[in-house]
């Protein structure tokens, strides 16, 4: 294999990739308005929410970020916000997830937080 031979087929993998990201992002937001809490708890292990706060539902022991079972601070609207904005160290997700999703995943926690 040649090096243009690897440019190639890298410059059209990216693209690709992001095709089909694209179409399972669609997947989930169709989904995600019938209220599957099962999307949920796929957002918050794809997005890697387990990396930094513990919940029990999703098999989440994190410590970097606050523990989420349990966290009297959680209403629908403070975690749309957070996860929306971000905060302290936790990053924004507007512009990564949609608003369903974003939707999806907050209704996920605070229906599942202990």
């Amino acid at each position: 294999m040649t090096a243009t031979s690897v440019f190639v087929k890298s410059r059209f993998a990216a693209p690709a990739l992001t095709v089909l990201s694209a179409l399972a992002a669609g997947f989930v937001v169709t989904q995600a308005k019938a209220g599957d809490p099962d999307l949920g708890r796929d957002l918050f292990e794809a997005w890697s929410c387990s990396g930094c706060h513990t919940l029990a539902d999703a098999g989440s022991e994190a410590s970097i970020g606050p523990s989420l079972d349990g966290n009297p601070n959680l209403t629908l609207g403070y975690v749309i916000s957070r996860i929306t904005n971000g905060g302290g160290a936790m990053p924004p997700f507007d512009g990564q997830l949609t608003e369903d999703e974003i939707a999806v995943l907050a209704e996920y926690i605070i229906q599942v937080a202990e």
